[in-house]
């Protein structure tokens, strides 16, 4: 385990092998959890979430949490004190979107910054060592999340609201997952241009709307292996899910969940079966 900890920020890496993680509430701090390696699945009020691979959850002050995390997971984790967080921001309670993509071109200088207190031996020092630099760098990271997740460093949330268009072409994702649909047949059941459709995901979901269409796929695929039915097959879920290239969707499925479909499988089946 390694932790670097500025005045309102703490990152950290964490490498313990399966384990169960239960927090009656988030304590005064928003707490952002990656899988670099694995997987894990959490649960915060109503909701469950399924991260890997780029794919991150924020949570916020005040969030039960219940977490399940893979044999091989190796763990990024995030703390932001929300007194920092409130203070690089104008809005008094700022709210950032639960899923976080550091694929995506809005996290990405953010995912870089957080790479560095976690990776760059000379960066850790001098944070470590100069309390200037520390303070000025901690502004930095905390004002390129909000960046990133569509709050600006100044003022008004920018993604409350995601418009019309956008929840049309989500519905008919999630109706159509296992067609082979293109980026036009989304546009038309939005009835927007394409291009108004690219420009209004980019900034309400910080992903393109094939992205998102293969992110809804592979979350279904990964429903249905991790019900551990032992006469379902990889390919039968690919197919399920609208993958038609097993070994793309293999690729896809393992940057995503941290395992090969296979071995998801099979785990979920033991786990099942015990």
């Amino acid at each position: 385990m390694s932790y670097l900890r500025l005045p309102g920020v703490g990152v950290g890496t964490i490498s313990f092998g399966r384990m169960e993680l239960h927090l009656d509430e988030v304590d005064d701090y928003h707490l952002l959890i990656f899988c670099m390696k694995g997987h894990a699945r959490i649960r915060s009020g109503r909701s469950e979430y399924q991260i890997g691979g780029s794919r991150g959850l924020c949570l916020a002050p005040g969030e039960p949490v219940r977490a399940l995390f893979s044999e091989d997971c190796e763990q990024l984790v995030v703390r932001v004190d929300a007194r920092t967080m409130r203070r690089n921001s104008a809005v008094s309670d700022p709210v950032l979107r639960p899923m976080l993509d550091l694929s995506s071109a809005a996290m990405q200088p953010w995912a870089r910054l957080a790479s560095l207190m976690t990776d760059d031996a000379a960066m850790i020092d001098v944070l470590r060592r100069d309390q200037r630099i520390a303070a000025n760098y901690e502004q930095l990271f905390v004002s390129a999340l909000l960046e990133g997740q569509g709050v600006s460093e100044g003022g008004a949330r920018r993604v409350r609201v995601a418009p019309a268009a956008v929840k049309r072409a989500e519905d008919y994702i999630e109706r159509h997952l296992a067609e082979p649909i293109t980026l036009g047949d989304i546009a038309l059941a939005a009835d927007v241009p394409v291009r108004t459709l690219l420009n209004s995901f980019e900034k309400f979901r910080a992903v393109s709307p094939m992205r998102h269409l293969r992110h809804r796929r592979l979350d279904h695929a990964h429903r249905l292996l991790m019900g551990g039915d032992p006469c379902l097959t990889v390919a039968e879920a690919a197919l399920d899910a609208g993958f038609t290239h097993l070994g793309r969707f293999s690729q896809a499925y393992r940057e995503r969940f941290g395992e090969s479909p296979s071995e998801g499988l099979r785990r979920a089946v033991l786990s099942k079966a015990n």
